[in-house]
């Protein structure tokens, strides 16, 4: 056993927060209530980090007198940091062509805050009549917005230039906005075709341009950003960049998917590239359209990694970087849309797991169920992303919001998995959509954000009706230590279970005692990880084997192999939640609600001293070094009794794990007289407390020497384990207990 840990020294912090989603609530009501002829739709927030209230833009039409039925605008809501209005009129934010014009239109808006001058600024594209523009022209605007009253800040404001005036051939469009905090400016994102000899007509590329707190542009007219394929071949082409500011090294990270020609690649072959900036300069860092994620093998057209997002985490300078796609690992098939994750560096060189699986939206390798079009933030009060995104998961097409926190430093799942956050309509209908959703993060009280567009079937909405949602990732106080240690289980999964060991040097060890998957035979997994607020996160489980139980074992022949990632949440003293992803065999990904099934003599829930038992230290992990590899986890339950977990092996080298709650009597002999091995049930949705057979196993006799050594004398009822000694070191200790024998 000892050798599969190696401890994780990290700081338990006192005061944690415990993360849960609130119910939606529905943000507007643009037209009359009940009328689908008004819709919202391309939804995006931006807080106000100074006060927490925020904005949500989105297109589509209203009952105004300044606009006709079907007269697509950008339009906003301006809301307190309780969701309550600040401003309760719908404010209109674009102005494209003559007012009750239908041939004009305004598109996907985006949103930033900008603290210095406390407004927000808008961006979409669109197509206008002045300046020379005809309808059909699209280009990017932008609209500057007073964060304290919703007035509009100056004129609306024409942002690109592609291609000639008064020629619809050439467009720009999808635009994303972030704000530069040290030199006071924007960048403005968007996909394009200039008309230049790089990006002719039907070749598009990413193309910035930098604005000053006025809006005005700056520093150069649309500099181009991407370089997908030959220059001026228009098979190869980049589409819906985003960008996030890395406030570290005054940098830009820009993101989006496209088409290229290196490494094999091929048109038609979408991938995720990204490219540094210099967010004073513009110019161009580091490699040149550097390649984020890797679908399928290169020259395969048939997978597809589309419409990225970026966060950046300024605690660890690095980038979060997320997509979907219908990649071919682990079982995946195609036209099957998970939404995966990459990790950069500040230098945009990718780091840690590579393009891992974020979401698990129905069964793997079902292409009926999927995820689109993913958003991420990073939340620095509780080290975490929060990632969302549009996916079906129960219902073939009945498409809802859901979401997935993550840890940040290993990126392993937190909390609920593929945790649904809205109920469009009636539950198993495909009449209810749920879409475009968007995530934003107050770095002055930690609130996180989540708006969409949605239908529903309500007293003031009918299907068809699209309307503004959205919910909060509210936190509790609650502190964590190592009075979290000891067994903990699903109380719908009585007969397995994680024993949890909140160590003295501030690491923490689980251990899950379960079974195989497809088949009635035990398992355990164990690993090391590190606590962060109120979450236990572990980026490496290991399942071993090879062992041979009795005077045969052989060190050498253990073989440590990786079972995959876990975390474990807590909520309180006594409430947990598991969330864990395997690759190994058939274990897949899951969570499980767990409640606490043994408290600790002298490590209590709210313990602040330990008690006066001598028999305290026995708690913790021991082993016999000649048998490296198998050994047994203590819990002292006060009054002389003491659980005992033993982890070892059966004569062909299986995992087998034999249970027993013991007496310390005379002699500081502890006496386990009726010592159980279960086996009938298998792992994951087969597991049957039912079918559990609990299989008298023998006798183990436990002589305390002191407090680091015992004698272990074993007898057993089945033939292959036979009779013998062992001889224990303590191998954990639990933080804060100390031996007194």
């Amino acid at each position: 056993m000892k050798a599969l840990l190696v401890v994780v020294i990290t700081l338990i912090t006192n005061l944690v927060l415990a993360d849960s989603w609130m119910s939606p609530t529905k943000q507007s009501s643009i037209g009359p209530d009940k009328n689908r002829n008004y819709d919202v739709t391309e939804s995006a927030i931006a807080v106000n980090s100074s006060d927490g209230s925020y904005m949500v833009v989105w297109e589509g039409n209203d009952s105004r007198a300044d606009t006709a039925t079907a007269e697509n605008e950008i339009f906003a809501h301006l809301y307190q940091a309780d969701g309550s209005f600040l401003v309760p009129q719908v404010l209109r934010i674009s102005a494209m062509g003559p007012n009750f014009s239908l041939n004009y239109d305004a598109r996907k808006p985006e949103i930033v805050y900008n603290p210095t001058t406390n407004e927000y600024l808008v961006v979409w594209y669109g197509d206008h009549n002045q300046g020379g523009l005809i309808e059909g022209e699209f280009e990017i605007f932008a609209q500057r917005v007073n964060a304290a009253n919703g007035q509009l800040i100056g004129d609306m404001k024409r942002i690109s230039d592609m291609g000639p005036v008064s020629n619809r051939s050439y467009d720009a469009l999808n635009p994303s906005v972030a704000y530069n905090s040290q030199n006071q400016k924007y960048l403005v994102v968007w996909h394009g075709e200039d008309g230049t000899s790089s990006s002719p007509l039907g070749s598009f590329e990413i193309y910035g341009q930098f604005l000053n707190n006025n809006a005005n542009e700056i520093d150069g007219n649309d500099f181009k950003i991407s370089d997908m394929g030959p220059a001026g071949n228009a098979n190869y082409n980049a589409f819906s960049p985003v960008v996030a500011y890395n406030s570290t090294d005054n940098e830009f990270l820009i993101v989006w998917y496209g088409e290229d020609d290196r490494g094999g690649r091929v048109p038609d072959e979408f991938e995720v590239y990204a490219q540094r900036i210099n967010a004073d300069t513009g110019d161009l860092l580091g490699a040149d359209s550097t390649s984020v994620s890797f679908v399928g093998l290169n020259g395969d057209i048939a997978r597809a990694a589309k419409f990225p997002d970026v966060s950046y985490n300024k605690d660890l300078n690095e980038y979060l970087i997320v997509w979907s796609a219908d990649d071919s690992k682990n079982g995946h098939v195609g036209n099957e849309f998970e939404i995966y994750g990459q990790v950069l560096d500040a230098n945009a060189v990718e780091k840690g797991k590579n393009d891992f699986v974020i979401s698990n939206m129905g069964p793997i390798g079902n292409n009926n169920f999927d995820a689109f079009r993913p958003k991420v933030e990073y939340l620095s009060a509780t080290k975490q992303y929060v990632v969302v995104w549009r996916g079906d998961e129960v219902v073939d097409g009945e498409f809802e919001i859901y979401a997935q926190r993550l840890n940040a430093v290993d990126q392993v799942r937190i909390g609920r998995e593929s945790e649904r956050l809205s109920h469009a309509g009636p539950d198993n209908s495909l009449l209810y959509d749920a879409r475009r959703v968007d995530v934003a993060v107050n770095p002055s009280n930690s609130d996180v954000i989540v708006v969409w567009e949605q239908e529903d079937e309500t007293s003031t909405q009918v299907e068809g009706e699209f309307e503004i949602f959205a919910t909060k990732l509210q936190t509790d106080n609650f502190a964590i230590d190592a009075t979290q240690s000891g067994s903990w289980y699903n109380t719908a999964r009585s007969g397995e279970g994680f024993i949890v060991e909140m160590l003295a040097n501030n690491g923490v060890l689980v251990t899950w005692f379960t079974y195989l998957p497809d088949q009635t035979e035990q398992a355990w997994f164990i690993g090391v990880g590190t606590v962060t607020n109120n979450r236990i996160s572990i980026d490496s489980m290991t399942y071993t084997s090879g062992g041979v139980f009795g005077p045969t074992y052989d060190n050498n022949a253990i073989q440590n192999i990786p079972w995959g990632e876990l975390s474990i949440e807590f909520s309180s003293c006594g409430a947990a939640v598991v969330n864990y992803n395997s690759s190994l065999l058939s274990y897949g990904s899951g969570e499980h609600d767990l409640s606490r099934l043994t408290s600790l003599s002298g490590m209590e829930c709210g313990a602040t001293n330990q008690n006066s038992d001598p028999f305290n230290g026995l708690t913790g992990a021991w082993y016999d070094p000649t048998h490296n590899g198998e050994g047994w986890f203590m819990e002292y339950l006060g009054d002389n009794r003491v659980l005992m977990y033993w982890f070892t092996y059966d004569n062909a080298g299986n995992q087998q794990w034999l249970i027993d709650v013991g007496t310390v009597g005379a002699n500081n002999v502890i006496q386990f007289n009726n010592v159980l091995i279960t086996e009938g049930t298998s792992f994951g949705s087969a597991f049957d407390t039912n079918a559990i057979v609990n299989v008298p196993w023998g006798i183990t006799e436990m002589i305390v020497n002191d407090c680091s050594s015992l004698t272990v004398n074993y007898n057993s009822a089945i033939g292959i384990y036979g009779q013998g000694q062992l001889n224990a070191v303590k191998l954990t200790n639990i933080g804060g207990l100390v031996c007194n024998l």
